[in-house]
């Protein structure tokens, strides 16, 4: 059994106060989810980047991201 199981990330964006949620799909681990997002794969490879609020927002507006605890 995995670690860290899907859990979801949170990110900080530029000019906006608090954390977004990214939705992640539940079959990969966070510290997948994370990596994919470092690396630009998958929806992460996109300009836009889709929040668990169903917002987009632009990938280099992101300012951090962590797991959620």
């Amino acid at each position: 059994m995995d670690e860290n199981p899907s859990m979801p990330l949170l990110v900080r964006i530029s000019g906006r106060d608090g954390e977004h949620e990214l939705p992640a799909p539940p079959d990969l681990p966070a510290h997948e989810e994370l990596t994919r997002f470092l690396d630009r794969h998958g929806p992460y490879a996109l300009v836009w980047i889709r929040l668990a609020s169903g917002e987009y927002v632009r990938y280099d507006s992101i300012v951090s991201i962590r797991m959620q605890e």
